[in-house]
């Protein structure tokens, strides 16, 4: 186990959410649960930390400028995208 002083806030307190994050990452799943987290539509949660909620969302935003490296942009070839680029170095 690593060492609690360099754990964020969300391991330290949250780590079925890690295990879940770590298995979904990169999969289709895993927009739909970083929302499930930042919205509550159960109405019965007590919510998160600030902390912790500024950590869901930094993973959050940073699932979402991945996803949109992967989309080509107008206008720019299917080479051209960074990604694709990548697989050829």
């Amino acid at each position: 186990m690593a060492d609690s002083a360099y754990m964020s806030e969300l391991e330290k307190n949250f780590p079925r959410i890690v295990e879940k994050l770590t298995m979904l990452w990169g999969h289709d799943g895993v927009a739909a649960f970083l929302s499930h987290l930042l919205i509550d539509d159960r109405g019965d949660r007590q919510g998160f930390t600030g902390e912790t909620m500024a950590e869901i969302m930094f993973l959050n935003n940073l699932h979402e400028d991945m996803e949109s490296e992967k989309a080509p942009q107008s206008g720019q070839a299917i080479w051209e995208n960074p990604l694709v680029k990548n697989l050829n170095n």
